[in-house]
């Protein structure tokens, strides 16, 4: 059987605490989630036939974005230059089964701080807004439908990928655990 078809229809981003005060429904333009790429080392041994690229078990920094329209106090706050304190940046998405009709919720977490703010030129007769990165990422989630699809935090050593823990015989070796 074919895996289904799920395309995100609509989004929101809170930035900070999840307040429905601050809901960015209306202002959200684009919301970029995190490439996922493994750290990997060149290895070309001295009468190796070729070069092969392993993996370290490790991630690549992630680098998450999104773009508002406008001006956006809480993002503007969110930089924090000087105090650097991390957020938790919440986001929601609309997943629809184009086979089926039902639609399903996609959730984010992602703990980090606004890194990056740059606002378009202005021009009349387009719309102004402010592209962002969201930098120093120490912790990321990614559900669909409840189900865990994606968990990684730094500080803990955890990574999973649908329930499976990926580092937990690492710890164990590492004396963390």
């Amino acid at each position: 059987m074919a895996e289904k078809l799920l395309l995100l229809e609509q989004v929101n981003l809170f930035v900070g605490d999840q307040d429905p005060e601050d809901s960015n429904h209306i202002k959200l333009q684009s919301l970029g989630l995190p490439t996922l790429e493994q750290v990997t080392v060149a290895h070309l041994g001295g009468g190796a036939p070729g070069e092969v690229e392993f993996g370290m078990n490790a991630i690549k920094a992630l680098q998450p974005t999104f773009k508002l329209a406008g001006f956006a106090r809480s993002s503007y706050r969110a930089m924090g230059v000087g105090t650097n304190q991390p957020l938790n940046f919440t986001g929601y998405g609309v997943l629809k089964n184009k086979q089926t009709g039902d639609a399903f919720q996609a959730k984010t977490v992602i703990r980090g701080i606004v890194s990056r703010i740059a606002p378009d030129a202005f021009d009349r007769a387009s719309a102004f807004g402010h592209d962002h990165q969201i930098g120093e990422v120490t912790h990321y989630e990614l559900s669909v439908d409840n189900e865990e699809w994606f968990y990684w935090d730094y500080f803990t050593t955890r990574r999973r990928q649908f329930g499976v823990d990926e580092l937990a015989k690492a710890r164990v070796l590492l004396g963390i655990e």
